[in-house]
């Protein structure tokens, strides 16, 4: 079930589209009308980090990324103390990397009017370094634009194994990665390599969906904010017509009055 849609949008409708969802799907599909009835309204810091699914897709690939390798770095240094300085390179790069999601989530409140202090930058700051390094569904949700709470940071994960990530996105990960060569795995048979290929494939395959869908769902809301903006249109012009008719109305009235008092006055 994609919960894309619903997560994406002016926080303040979210109710809305949830509730209309609801009721398109609930015919064909009742146990999914279901879990998008219990779909979860994110705080405003958690919203505007999902709005980065659609328009700044590069910058939460590249913050997964970093996470990814230092999760690795951090597991490998407990075994091989000399890859310190990849843990360490590898840290800064997330930090860089959530540094520049957080800069275009804050554009992201300005533009919709929402309150930009210090505590939600703070928030929001801290939700991207957790969930850069920390568990494989939360990660995939951040990645997805479906993200419904905030995250504490949980240090770069359990020491004895990956969190792997969905195939799809790991796929899309691949590319990004900057894994140094201690901890770089070693050449896999030729027919891994080719299913990894085709799970690029698939993965841009899926990328691509994502796109069209974010598309169209950002030109049904400029159609939808256009027909808006035209029945305010017609309703002002309407409006402006029954004032000059009233206004019309009320000289009448008071020339009628300047006569009554001129025929009382002889």
């Amino acid at each position: 079930m994609d919960l894309t849609e619903l997560y994406q949008g002016p926080l303040e409708e979210f109710v809305a589209r949830r509730t209309r969802l609801v009721r398109e799907t609930r015919s064909a599909d009742p146990s999914s009308a279901e879990a998008i009835g219990k779909a979860r309204k994110p705080p405003v810091s958690v919203w505007a980090i999902d709005q980065l699914a659609i328009g700044r897709q590069q910058l939460l690939n590249e913050l997964l990324a970093a996470g990814a390798d230092a999760s690795e770095a951090q597991r490998a240094v407990s075994a091989q103390p000399e890859t310190r300085e990849s843990l360490l390179l590898a840290s800064n790069r997330v930090r860089g990397a959530v540094e520049a999601a957080a800069r275009a989530a804050d554009d992201v409140l300005e533009r919709a009017g929402h309150a930009r202090g210090d505590e939600t930058g703070r928030r929001i700051r801290a939700t991207l370094q957790s969930v850069a390094t920390g568990s494989a569904a939360d990660r995939l949700a951040l990645w997805r634009g479906t993200l419904d709470h905030e995250v504490v940071s949980s240090g770069f994960g359990a020491l004895d194994g990956p969190d792997e990530d969905a195939a799809e996105l790991a796929a899309v990960l691949a590319p990004l990665r900057r894994s140094s060569s201690q901890t770089r795995p070693q050449p896999r048979p030729r027919q891994t390599r080719t299913h990894d290929g085709r799970l690029q494939r698939e993965a841009a395959e899926l990328a691509a969906k994502k796109a069209t869908a974010a598309a169209e769902r950002a030109r049904d809301l400029a159609t939808s904010k256009r027909n808006h903006a035209d029945r305010l249109a017609e309703e002002a012009r309407s409006a402006a017509q029954e004032a000059t008719a009233a206004e019309e109305s009320a000289e009448k009235a008071q020339d009628a009055a300047r006569v009554a008092h001129l025929a009382l006055s002889r």
